[in-house]
């Protein structure tokens, strides 16, 4: 055996390396991927936009053009934020199917809708999306706003997948054990 085999340290940091560590690292084309069902470029504005609440972006407010929009502080990015918590190119805006969407884009001081950090998440009138420590208010005139939180709506759609599964289970089950 050679020393390193028998060193527990080295097996214990090859193990701890040998994983995802809750940290989800997505190339630009891999974000492509996850945005393709989103709307052709040259769908027209439908009055969504960002009005900025905490203290560095208060009385900003961006009007979301197109059906997708980079949030970010370079020159390039159509939400340009002058906020040193915010990265070059922090997330991307969506509007897909389901209605707006943010993507965080490995930023480093991540992406939050209503206080919880996200990935990937869709967003509703009336919710709150920060970049960083830039913290806005997502409007959209055409979006319903979101009217149950917690255990209800959108709660309900998180855990009825696990549900329909235990009741497949159940069945199979029973029908095993007749």
């Amino acid at each position: 055996m050679s020393s390193s085999e028998q060193d527990p340290k080295r097996k214990s940091r090859r193990q701890k390396d040998a994983g995802p560590q809750g940290t989800q690292v997505f190339s630009r084309d891999e974000v492509g991927k996850l945005l393709e069902g989103a709307a052709p470029e040259t769908e027209q504005i439908d009055g969504a936009e960002l009005r900025g609440v905490s203290e560095s972006v208060s009385g900003q407010s961006f009007a979301l053009a197109g059906a997708t929009m980079v949030v970010g502080r370079s020159p390039d990015c159509g939400v340009r934020l002058e906020e040193a918590s915010v990265s070059s190119e922090h997330a991307r805006l969506v509007r897909d199917d389901e209605g707006w969407r943010v993507v965080n884009l490995l930023s480093t001081n991540g992406t939050f809708v209503n206080d919880k950090k996200i990935s990937n998440a869709v967003i509703a009138d009336g919710d709150h999306v920060r970049f960083g420590r830039a913290e806005f208010v997502f409007h959209d005139p055409e979006g319903r706003r979101r009217t149950t939180t917690g255990s209800g709506g959108a709660g309900v759609m998180r855990w009825l997948p696990w549900a329909a599964a235990a009741a497949a289970v159940a069945v199979v089950l029973i029908w095993f054990l007749r």
